[in-house]
């Protein structure tokens, strides 16, 4: 089975590639949703990220959510509260993930798309023998983010992107790299086009699956026993 890291710069495509993916039955492990559940009430995370945000008022008003957009604004531009937001959800994240691609693995899957905003920058790359990223123009980049998120303000949307590591290193770091400065209908031929590619045969997604079928059995037994072990733990806050 092949893991595509999957990832880009904000506004250069990366979601329609992974809707691309998705809807040729490509599955995808999406980190950004994953995010989203792993900080749900009552889950580790949630609990950690209360531990040390819980003075700034970051829960919405009419629920035990969090608050992610004000969140994200507290941490957007303090360095050391990112890193403690990270440090709060990025093993939850990964042992999710992780429990995703075994259980895709398990399905003789022969590619799934792990769908990572910052795979770079949290060093999933070292992990992963095939990465992807989508690129553009930086002048399409920018006019792509000013009306996605209705911004005015030519710098505020260059803040927005100069906040990310450079999409110009990405791409060095990266095994692929589709530029998507055209139409989608472009996009989607190179698309297809890559998968075409890079799809492994099936006697191999089968001779691999032979040789790590009991090693990942034993990992996905270690990631439920962790999760117990957790839900054991956090049971009596809730």
């Amino acid at each position: 089975m092949i893991i595509l890291g999957l990832t880009g710069g904000i506004a250069t495509g990366k979601t329609s590639a992974s809707e691309y993916f998705k809807s040729q039955g490509v599955p995808i492990v999406d980190a950004d949703l994953i995010a989203r559940l792993v900080v749900e009430p009552d889950k580790p995370a949630y609990y950690h990220i209360l531990k040390h945000f819980g003075h700034l008022n970051i829960l919405e008003s009419n629920n035990r959510y969090i608050d992610r957009k004000r969140l994200g604004e507290i941490i957007f531009t303090n360095e050391q509260m990112r890193k403690q937001l990270n440090k709060c959800t990025h093993g939850y994240i990964r042992r999710e993930a992780l429990k995703q691609l075994i259980k895709y693995f398990f399905q003789l899957k022969s590619i799934v798309i792990w769908d990572v905003p910052l795979l770079f920058e949290v060093g999933l790359n070292r992990y992963l023998s095939h990465t992807l990223v989508i690129s553009c123009d930086q002048t399409i980049q920018l006019d792509r983010l000013k009306k996605r998120d209705d911004i005015n303000d030519n710098q505020q949307a260059l803040q927005r992107i100069n906040a990310q590591m450079s999409l110009n290193e990405k791409c060095q770091r990266a095994r692929y790299v589709i530029d998507n400065s055209g139409t989608k209908d472009v996009l989607h031929k190179q698309l297809k086009d890559f998968l075409l590619n890079i799809q492994p045969n099936q006697l191999n997604t089968i001779t691999w699956f032979i040789i790590l079928c009991i090693p990942m059995s034993f990992m996905y037994g270690i990631l439920q026993f962790l999760d117990f072990v957790d839900a054991i733990k956090y049971r009596h806050k809730r």
